[in-house]
């Protein structure tokens, strides 16, 4: 398995980590109104994050690293309540 590989297959892991807790937390009806959303809008975060894991191929050019890369940072820099990122495979 090639580095890159073994990066996705890592980052992928940990995102569905991040799935399962925040799934947990939003279904949690101990914590807060406010908990839950939050962890509602971190689960659709997550998701297309993995969506943009899935689409990943280990031969990327130079121009789709850094087409992927921009959409993780958007991703990651959008408020909370802000409508999700739309991912497509490249």
């Amino acid at each position: 398995m090639h580095t890159i590989e073994r990066h996705i297959a890592s980052l992928r892991s940990q995102a569905l980590a991040v799935l399962v807790s925040n799934q947990v937390r939003a279904a949690d009806q101990s914590l807060g109104l406010s908990d839950r959303k939050v962890a509602t809008l971190n689960i659709d975060e997550v998701r297309a994050m993995l969506a943009i894991l899935d689409c990943m191929k280990p031969n990327l050019r130079p121009n789709e690293a850094r087409q992927i890369a921009a959409r993780i940072r958007a991703l990651l820099e959008e408020p909370p309540g802000c409508q999700p990122v739309r991912v497509g495979c490249l």
